[in-house]
């Protein structure tokens, strides 16, 4: 094309990364021999080359890429050729903006000379259908590789660069698995212990950070941005995120943060049912028990107030009438000089909406509550302990054994369910020699019903595997149900543990009379 205008010609290059080689990739060469065809044949003046070996096309944050576009400002170089428009990059709003807008604006010409599109051609192809391909195509990789790696999680295979804190990569033998970190592992049993024994959140961390105890990202090792001024404190969120993790159970959990999408690399927090959960693909740091009970207690405090005072029955109290929560709050007055301090009780729903009148207050003293609710869980005790009953009921609400209970009995109904299943076959066959269907339908009956027995089969060995686990755990130690007796007979300093094991919540009416519902059933 003739034009009177000198062009100084910038080469850019670019591979992805995953065709990027140790030293420069033979792709490179050829690109850059390919336009030097085209420079040679328009006789344009050669001025600089810039080389990304080893950037994605969705990514514009490239080296040479930057040094470009300083050299598009400098007025150095006002002609770009790539070999085709994806080396430019293949996500379209960006390429689209540098083709259709940045590169006008400052009467730069651009040639992909492979998808045949010179800026200064009216003719050329129109770029936004292709644009738009190139970005489908990262697209579809990112989503791909994605699944790929879903697929290998929920086989129980670690995917992440980092273990979880307690944890490291079994590097000397599967990278893809993971195995205790016996020098940490202490810490994460001791906030299990101290959570479940009613410490909070912040006074763990607190505590962790008084002792000098190393946050995960330092003893890990882990890179970090700018470091502010509580660098080193360890923080809630991080108690939260191991009180809250499955794996510490054996369960290996996964994808609880995910990109916000494959144009960007910040992260987010994802719902719990977009977890990734492999049942028993990881050592176990604390039984089940153990951090159920940490689940149970954290679900009635997640919404409290880090600062408030320690109500040993927040989170248990609920609103008869309408169902919602009651809330406890500190009131504070002078008396004669002298500070009065109440604590107070409401329902949660009529603080909310007053004016509605949607529910009426509720309101109760929680100091007088507490003592009048420890004193009937006393009695309760007392009672059960007098009738030698109290053990039996607290192995019969065992959830290992409840567990044990329901797996045996879905064993059972995929034993009669293989039954039926071979009587159907049994059934067809017969069919077929008194000629009642053809050899064609009874072969399609058959391959049916032995895909669905070949499945129930695969599920009652699953079911065998997880019974002979819990089996193996000894759950009918006498010792275990012994110490729960005593501790709930002595209640003399009750712990959260303690109470969400026995109890599963407080109703108050508003009549002010308070019921309590047990996960055992009371006695008259």
């Amino acid at each position: 094309m003739n034009n009177d205008e000198t062009y100084r010609v910038g080469i850019y290059l670019r591979l992805s990364k995953d065709e990027a080689k140790d030293r420069e990739s033979a792709s490179i060469s050829n690109q850059r021999e390919y336009i030097w065809d085209y420079i040679k044949e328009n006789g344009l003046t050669y001025v600089d080359e810039y080389v990304d070996d080893g950037f994605s096309g969705g990514n514009f944050d490239r080296d040479d890429f930057n040094r470009m576009i300083r050299d598009i400002e400098n007025k150095r170089i006002n002609m770009v050729i790539t070999k085709d428009l994806s080396r430019l990059g293949r996500d379209h709003i960006e390429t689209g903006y540098y083709a259709e807008r940045y590169f006008p604006e400052r009467r730069i010409r651009y040639v992909a000379r492979g998808d045949r599109y010179d800026s200064l051609d009216p003719n050329s192809h129109n770029i936004l259908m292709k644009f738009a391909y190139n970005d489908m195509y990262i697209q579809d990789i990112s989503q791909k590789i994605i699944e790929i790696l879903n697929t290998k999680k929920k086989n129980g295979l670690f995917m992440g660069g980092i273990a979880p804190y307690g944890y490291k990569r079994d590097i000397a033998n599967d990278k893809h698995k993971l195995i205790i970190d016996e020098e940490v592992k202490d810490n994460i049993v001791r906030i299990f212990e101290m959570f479940n024994n009613g410490i909070g959140i912040q006074s763990i961390c607190n505590k962790f950070t008084d002792e000098h105890i190393l946050i995960p990202s330092i003893y890990q090792n882990q890179p970090r941005g700018n470091r502010s001024t509580t660098f080193g404190i360890w923080k809630s969120k991080t108690i939260e995120n191991i009180i809250t993790n499955p794996t510490y159970m054996g369960d290996l959990t996964q994808r609880r943060e995910k990109k916000v999408s494959y144009k960007s690399k910040k992260r987010i927090r994802t719902n719990k049912s977009e977890w990734i959960i492999a049942k028993g693909k990881c050592p176990a740091i604390v039984d089940k028990e153990t951090f159920e009970t940490a689940q149970n207690i954290y679900q009635k405090n997640k919404n409290r107030s880090k600062k408030s005072h320690e109500y040993l029955f927040r989170g248990f109290l609920y609103c008869n009438e309408c169902g919602h929560t009651i809330s406890i709050n500190e009131y504070k007055w002078k008396n004669n000089g002298k500070e009065v301090v109440k604590h107070i009780c409401n329902c949660n729903y009529y603080k909310k909406y007053t004016r509605y009148n949607v529910c009426t207050p509720h309101t109760l003293d929680y100091d007088e509550l507490e003592k009048e609710v420890l004193k009937e869980l006393k009695k309760m005790c007392k009672k059960y302990l007098k009738t030698n009953n109290f053990e039996n009921l607290l192995k019969s609400n065992d959830k290992t054994l409840k567990i044990q209970y329901n797996l045996e009995l879905k064993r059972s109904r995929i034993e009669n369910e293989i039954k039926m299943q071979n009587a159907c076959i049994d059934k067809a066959l017969n069919d077929f020699y008194k000629e009642k269907i053809t050899k064609e339908v009874y072969t399609r009956q058959y391959n049916l019903i032995n895909d669905t027995i070949k499945r129930l089969i695969d599920e009652k060995k699953v079911i065998d595997r997880e019974l002979k686990l819990l089996k193996g755990k000894a759950i009918g130690d006498n010792k275990k149900y012994s110490k729960i007796i005593q501790d709930y007979l002595e209640l003399n300093k009750p712990t959260k543990k303690l109470l969400a094991s026995l109890i599963e919540k407080i109703e108050i009416d508003e009549k002010l009379n308070v019921k309590i519902y047990y996960k055992i059933k009371p006695l008259l």
